[in-house]
């Protein structure tokens, strides 16, 4: 089973509708402005989350009749709804995809890509999703199949600390040990030269990449 997150970024509602159309999933956790998202493109949520202070109690009180389990948060809180939404994802032990988590603030969406290291801990796989993007961590030495990767670039940034000794295999511009050091941006816009890429590094505490597939929107 997979989970998919609709949160309270930017909403592309073509894209969003042509994703779910290729896409099933077993739970909906709609978070907070994401519920009106979740409603306009005919999607029923599992679950809610947030502090409702963008939907009338009537509303809310509507899903829940019909079965949908309410998580309301306090609007004064430690964590954002998001990182509320992947905890009960990673509780139910399912996959992760998350929309509409870009285009906004740039705080939430750095904390939204930080928030996927609980699902990767968990030993589950977590993305977040837009018309240009896809982003999620690994944490130990992997493929990626150019199905999975459809778009043009894929790079590479330190999660938190020095991933040591990458090797690049299938790629453009391969590697053979590198130290890549958060703050460097050696490892952006790689392209796939063959169907499977294979990236190793010195596994450990702390070595953690973010991988990004992405692509030049306007341009493609």
């Amino acid at each position: 089973m997979r989970t998919l997150i609709i949160t309270g970024g930017s909403f592309d509602r073509e894209f969003a509708a042509s994703f779910l159309a290729k896409n099933s999933y077993g739970y909906v956790i709609a978070v907070d402005n994401g519920l009106s998202y979740a409603r306009e493109l005919g999607v029923f949520p599992d679950m809610i989350v947030g502090d409702m202070d963008t939907h009338g109690k009537a509303d809310i009180e509507e899903y829940r009749a019909r079965g949908t389990q309410i998580i309301a948060l306090e609007p004064e809180k430690d964590d954002t709804d998001t990182e509320r939404a992947v905890r009960e994802a990673v509780g139910i032990g399912s996959d992760i995809d998350i929309l509409c988590a870009t285009g906004g603030r740039i705080d939430h969406l750095l904390a939204s890509i930080h928030n996927l290291k609980i699902a990767l801990d968990a030993g589950l796989n977590a993305r977040i999703i837009d018309r240009g993007n896809i982003i999620f961590l690994r944490n130990k030495s992997f493929s990626l199949r150019r199905a999975e990767c459809p778009k043009k670039y894929i790079s590479f940034v330190a999660f938190s600390g020095e991933v040591t000794g990458i090797i690049l295999k299938g790629f453009k511009y391969p590697l053979d040990g590198y130290d890549l050091k958060p703050g460097i941006s050696r490892c952006i816009s790689n392209e796939l030269t063959e169907d499977e890429g294979t990236v190793r590094f010195d596994e450990g505490e702390d070595r953690c990449l973010i991988v990004i597939n992405s692509s030049d929107v306007e341009s493609e």
